[in-house]
């Protein structure tokens, strides 16, 4: 009996996307839709995987003075300068917090390093401190792949000014993360061609 051993002329390798580089049970929440917020006491990761190009995904998280037309509870976004990469952006929101409408104000010092980060830190407003950068990774759907999503995360601190309830501030913090992830989807998704929101 001979025994003929074939070897495979290529090697299948591990796919190293960003989002395979995650855990599996996060890669799995990624991949149906689902946003991941993790962190407290005001330090938190916001991770989602959308479907469009980079270039898209960028123009919507830099696209400061529409964030009142997709973004909840923004009132109203503004460049007030530009210095190259960098500016400074001033966002409004407003939230019912019991029965209340409160307002919040801040303006942050951004720097773009483009298509691909932003880094942001709170210059002026309404908290102690926020700082934070967005992150955008392109993703294919197998090795040598043109990319046809993008990983967005956020990392972010947030701290509230004293006299603020700090738990209340946490959990509305947290949670307006997750809503903010899924609205800049259901932009991407509307600002590329031959894709309806969902």
């Amino acid at each position: 009996m001979v025994t003929i051993a074939v070897a495979p002329s290529v090697r299948a390798g591990l796919f190293n996307s960003p989002v395979d580089q995650l855990p599996v049970s996060e890669r799995v929440k990624l991949r149906n839709g689902q946003v991941l917020v993790t962190g407290d006491k005001g330090k938190y990761t916001a991770i989602i995987l959308v479907t469009g190009s980079q270039d898209i995904a960028w123009e919507v998280l830099t696209d400061y003075d529409h964030f009142s037309k997709f973004l909840p509870n923004t009132v109203s976004g503004k460049v007030i300068t530009v210095n190259g990469n960098q500016k400074v952006v001033e966002q409004v929101d407003t939230r019912q917090v019991f029965l209340m409408n409160v307002q919040s104000r801040i303006r942050s010092a951004t720097t773009e390093t483009p298509k691909s980060r932003i880094d942001f830190r709170q210059i002026d407003g309404d908290l102690q401190s926020l700082e934070g950068y967005w992150k955008i990774e392109p993703v294919a759907p197998y090795s040598g792949a043109k990319a046809n999503q993008v990983l967005i995360t956020q990392v972010v601190e947030a701290q509230p000014k004293s006299g603020t309830p700090k738990k209340i501030f946490y959990s509305l913090f947290k949670n307006s993360l997750g809503e903010i992830m899924i609205a800049i989807r259901k932009e991407v998704d509307r600002r590329t061609p031959n894709r309806k929101t969902l």
